[in-house]
């Protein structure tokens, strides 16, 4: 696949990969019935709230040391990036 890429083979490419993102946003967005519209909008109040309180970071660095995990910061998604509501 790469060679066919690296080939000019396959010009369309990024409209294809532009157009499934689409789909998805749209289909994600169309779940209402689900609750995943209130799940991530739970997981958007969580982030923030850890995104803007110096002590409430603190308290997860350090809980993340305890537990033995890398320290790292919560990611909030982006509608702009694509796959920033469903990455891992």
């Amino acid at each position: 696949m790469l060679l066919v890429l690296q080939a000019g083979a396959v010009r369309w490419w990024s409209c294809l990969g532009e157009a499934l993102q689409r789909c998805v946003t749209t289909a994600l967005a169309a779940e209402t019935s689900s609750g995943l519209t209130e799940m991530l909008a739970q997981c958007r109040s969580i982030a923030g709230y850890f995104r803007w309180s110096s002590s409430a970071a603190e308290q997860l660095k350090n809980a993340q040391q305890e537990l033995g995990h890398t320290p790292g910061k919560l990611k909030v998604d982006c509608p702009t990036r694509w796959n920033s509501m469903v990455r891992t």
